[in-house]
């Protein structure tokens, strides 16, 4: 019986080159998982003492989050050689117990088993060379890939190695010690502490819950796991609705349990690196051609919790699994490729609004993971799409349309399919990130993306839904630390580029903001003098003038329009013309409100001298600047403190036009109040049209 297995996962891992540079070379994935967890899979019930050293933080952060063994991390900092944290490691294997001690980078073969003996056992390379070698009962320092020391014991108890050494090789100590052992032949086992090594292992292009075999000229797919037989069906479902609709954008189907399919002769989109523009653009046609037939074939009403479900609820769920593993996650801006990039975690809220103000008004038949790697070139020329998704958030074969253009972009610009088959370079540094991902040769095909689907998305709905699709990757890429941190970064990249990118929503929130701003800020007992004015000269008899000019003009005959339907006499002064006769329609007991942003136009300054002389005339002004001429010159004034007009210059006059007839409107209103006016008054002077239809019937 072995309860206890000791893992030595210290050291550089020098020999690994780029593959450790964020992470120690346990977490180093293998045939699509960390090397460590192989043994995790083969043992999951067994008790795991784990030594690590470099990089230990990263090793205990994604044990955390990702190992489902009983497991204890010790320390070897400090101490060199594979004798480091060993004594330790040894203090948690009670005595008498038999236990393994394994080096991390050993993936053991499917067929090995632990012997059943009262002997210690020594594991001898019989597939790879090893710097040791045990032959005759003896250790000798020399290579040999057929007696050699592969870093696999089994020992009876851990009292025949109880005088351990802090520092040095423990195969060394062993050989000074005199142990005997059994050997046992590790045939098919792999040991991967060679770059060179790894780099010999097929890219896996599935992933870890799929199983897929070639036979001939069929595929057979196969979910290995609960989660691959759950998306096994989904896709088979898929598959099952598209027969009979006369598409042949999808491989022919043989049988659905399990899942056997045409093997169609082509590539993937992209391994096509080499075609020329004009044939790119032929073959993004036809794959967008094909999807829109898609979308076309039936419909679903729209549902908010599987949008939200799809593009945010999943993504939250997935980043708060990782928030604490990836390095900067909990600072609100992660410096990537030299851009400060926003946070997330910090930007939530806006985040939300900016997605669901895309929601669409009704789902569609969908593919939902239409990537380069899912779409294939019939004959080179034909696309053909496999893996389908199957569902969107709660919903089965709906979603939104948007969700395949951004997967197809994902790829054609972002190069998903390369960070997919790990060809990127990720360096974390202490105060910054670079990520440098291969590419597809696709991007210069962007705007003719955007030109084919011109009416379909817009080029920030597909940014900021873009960043949500990488951030989603982060824990579905969980094998891989690189890609999570990867994934994480990439998604705030973009991220960052969709904020930076103004929507209608957005000039709204903000505009909004300025307008309220400025209207909070005006004196309402100013405010209540203004309308107090204006009530004394309509009670007696006399009328209520808006004199502006340029883009008030439009304003100042608003609110005369609305006085007048409401029965109060109301004129409008054009401030340039006044002086050219049309004064005469201002006498002593009107009230006249001279609108004007700057307080300073030379027409204004100018009308309100002249009015200033004529007796018995109320002289208002309306502004937003209060430092401007008029201020000083007019009694009674009303002051709008604007901030921005919201253009990129803050000079056209828009937010302050608003804040003029929100005002006047304000005022027209509240004279109606005082001054008694029904809504049968209303209706004799406003027959026609909508409004005076609606009154009618209401009467």
């Amino acid at each position: 019986m072995l309860d206890y297995i000791i893992v030595q996962a210290g050291g550089k891992g020098s020999r690994m080159q780029v593959l450790t540079r964020n992470k120690p070379k346990a977490l180093v994935p293998v045939n699509n998982l960390p090397m460590i967890f192989h043994l995790f899979k083969k043992y999951p019930e067994k008790k795991y003492i784990i030594i690590g050293d470099y990089k230990i933080d990263v090793l205990e952060r994604y044990l955390r989050e990702f190992a489902t063994v009983d497991y204890k991390l010790v320390s070897g900092s400090g101490h060199t050689g594979t004798c480091a944290g060993l004594s330790e490691a040894l203090s948690y294997v009670p005595d008498g117990q038999r236990f393994m001690l394994i080096w991390c980078d050993l993936v053991l073969s499917d067929d090995y088993e632990i012997p059943e003996t009262d002997n210690n056992i020594i594991g001898i390379s019989k597939d790879f060379s090893c710097r040791w070698k045990y032959e005759n009962g003896e250790f000798v320092e020399e290579r040999s890939d057929e007696y050699g020391v592969a870093g696999h014991f089994i020992f009876k108890d851990k009292s025949y190695i109880d005088d351990l050494p802090t520092d040095g090789e423990f195969v060394r100590y062993l050989k000074g010690k005199g142990l005997k052992f059994e050997e046992q032949p590790l045939y098919r086992t792999k040991e991967y502490g060679l770059y060179s090594e790894w780099n010999k292992l097929p890219k896996m292009r599935c992933r870890p819950f799929n199983k897929i075999t070639i036979d001939n000229d069929k595929v057979i797919k196969e979910g290995i796991d609960e989660q691959g037989k759950k998306l096994a069906v989904r896709e088979c479902a898929w598959y099952q609705k598209m027969q009979g609709k006369n598409f042949d954008g999808i491989p022919a189907i043989y049988s659905y349990d399990p899942l056997v399919m045409e093997l169609v002769d082509g590539k993937n989109i992209y391994e096509y690196t080499y075609l020329p523009t004009e044939q790119k653009k032929y073959v993004l046609e036809k794959i967008i051609g094909r999807l829109k037939e898609i979308h076309q074939m039936e419909s679903a009403p729209y549902d908010e919790e599987s949008y939200r479900v799809a593009y945010l609820d999943k993504t939250y769920d997935r980043l708060k699994k990782v928030r604490n593993l990836v390095p900067f996650a909990n600072d609100p801006v992660v410096t990537i490729n030299g851009r400060e990039c926003r946070n997330i975690f910090y930007h939530q809220e806006e985040v939300e609004r900016l997605v669901m103000q895309y929601a669409p008004r009704e789902f569609v038949l969908i593919h939902g993971d239409c990537t380069f790697s899912n779409t294939v070139l019939r004959h080179d020329s034909d696309p053909v799409f496999i893996d389908p998704r199957g569902y969107f958030g709660n919903t089965e074969f709906y979603g939104d349309a948007a969700y395949d253009w951004v997967k197809l972009y994902y790829s054609l610009f972002s190069n998903y399919d390369q960070f997919n088959l790990k060809r990127f370079s990720l360096d974390i540094r202490d105060k910054d990130v670079t990520l440098d991902i291969g590419s597809n040769s696709w991007e210069n095909m962007e705007e003719y993306f955007f030109e084919l689907l011109e009416g379909e998305v817009t080029r920030r709905q597909v940014k900021i839904l873009l960043a949500i699709i990488w951030l989603s990757l982060t824990t579905y890429a969980w094998e891989d630390y690189d890609s999570i941190c990867g994934a994480f970064y990439n998604g705030l990249y973009y991220l960052e580029e969709a904020l930076g990118m103004e929507s209608a929503y957005s000039y709204f929130s903000r505009n909004m903001n300025f307008i309220n701003s400025a209207l909070q800020g005006i004196s309402m007992s100013e405010m209540d003098r203004l309308i107090l004015d204006c009530e004394k000269a309509l009670k007696s008899g006399h009328k209520v003038i808006a004199s502006g000019l340029g883009k008030n003009v439009p304003i100042c005959e608003k609110f005369e329009g609305t006085m007048v339907s409401l029965g109060l006499d109301a004129r409008f002064l054009h401030t340039n013309s006044a002086v050219h006769g049309e004064m005469g329609l201002v006498h002593p007991g009107d009230v006249l409100m001279i609108l004007t942003k700057s307080g300073s136009t030379t027409e204004s300054v100018y009308l309100a001298e002249l009015m200033k002389k004529r007796e018995g005339v109320k002289l208002w002004l309306m502004s937003c600047n209060e430092n401007g001429t008029l201020v000083k010159y007019v009694d009674n004034k009303l002051i709008i403190p604007l901030e921005h007009e919201g253009d990129p210059w803050n000079i056209i006059p828009n937010n302050s036009t608003t804040c003029f007839l929100i005002v006047l409107q304000m005022i027209a209103m509240q004279l109606a109040r005082r001054m008694d006016v029904s809504l049968d008054r209303f209706k004799e002077n406003h027959p026609g049209g909508a409004i005076g239809e609606i009154l009618s019937v209401e009467n």
